[in-house]
């Protein structure tokens, strides 16, 4: 199942050749909405959501419908280690799944410099992040 919801997830993104980039894709209209440059800012905040993360998804099978999802390629690779969860892994990319909608709280999907995926709940809230997209100022689209 996992596999499968990472996979459907790559084709939804552009192709490698913008892979720098910050892409927010919308389920419900099932293409990249918007795009932003990959800026420290940017960088600051995946840092920070990875700092925060509490453990791993324990749904079988967490939604993605109606969702907006942002890929933040992660310049350089972080280094993520929980303990609790016996999670130490390099992350080279990370999803941040946003519900629109019911009371799922925002969730990651991360890559790791070994090709493994792991879903991941964090703490830190996705409205830092909302802020961030909200001004725009990176946009590219």
């Amino acid at each position: 199942m996992l596999h499968a919801l990472c996979a459907s997830l790559l084709l939804f993104f552009s192709p490698p050749a913008a892979a720098g980039e910050v892409e927010l894709f919308d389920t419900d209209k099932e293409r990249v909405v918007e795009m932003y440059a990959n800026s420290p800012l940017f960088q600051q905040e995946a840092k920070q959501i990875l700092n925060s993360v509490s453990g791993r998804v324990l749904e079988l099978s967490p939604s993605l419908q109606r969702a907006l999802i942002l890929r933040i390629p992660l310049q350089p690779p972080q280094d993520l280690a929980v303990r609790a969860m016996d999670i130490d892994e390099t992350i080279v990319e990370m999803f941040v799944v946003m519900p629109k909608q019911g009371e799922r709280r925002p969730w990651l999907i991360v890559h790791t410099k070994d090709g493994d995926s792991l879903l991941l709940e964090f703490t830190r809230g996705a409205n830092p992040l909302k802020k961030l997209l909200a001004k725009g100022e990176q946009k590219i689209s």
